[in-house]
């Protein structure tokens, strides 16, 4: 089989599940993508050093966040990120995260940025919290990372 057919096969597989989602899951994958651009347009648009405000201490909820949409609102940037039309970085994925969540009204999401220094390189992630949790990103991965302040994309 040549790349070529390979490629199709691998878009045709992609194209039967996307389009044997339930139509709520459907539309939420296109929100997410949609937010997924308007990130990458912001990371890319904004002013160095402007992009990301710190925000002074994680607002707590007192009612708990509804497990059910925060979980669905995930499973839809990540479908969107490994399947959309580009491949965006934790700190793409995090801001249009961070946007879904609050414009759902699920809580106060917030963006946070951890730093690590591997051998001559230094690293930086990003990845979202709600109410002193890891959303949307592995607990053991976040954890290799020193974080910073709270940030927030949002404009307020």
């Amino acid at each position: 089989m040549t790349a070529i057919h390979v490629r199709e096969s691998r878009a045709g597989h992609i194209l039967r599940r996307l389009f044997s989602l339930p139509a709520r899951e459907f539309g939420e994958l296109l929100l997410a993508q949609m937010f997924l651009l308007r990130a990458l347009w912001t990371v890319r648009r904004r002013p160095k050093g402007t992009l990301l405000r710190p925000i002074d201490g994680v607002a707590q909820t007192d009612a708990h966040p509804d497990v059910g949409e925060l979980s669905r609102l995930v499973t839809a940037v990540d479908r969107a990120a490994g399947y959309g039309v580009f491949r965006p970085t934790c700190l793409v994925r995090a801001v249009a995260l961070e946007h879904m969540i609050v414009r759902a009204g699920v809580g106060s999401a917030v963006v946070r940025v951890g730093v690590q220094r591997g051998g001559d390189r230094f690293l930086a992630h990003a990845w979202i919290e709600l109410d002193g949790r890891v959303i949307g990103d592995e607990s053991s991965r976040v954890r290799q990372f020193t974080p910073l302040h709270d940030f927030s994309a949002l404009v307020r």
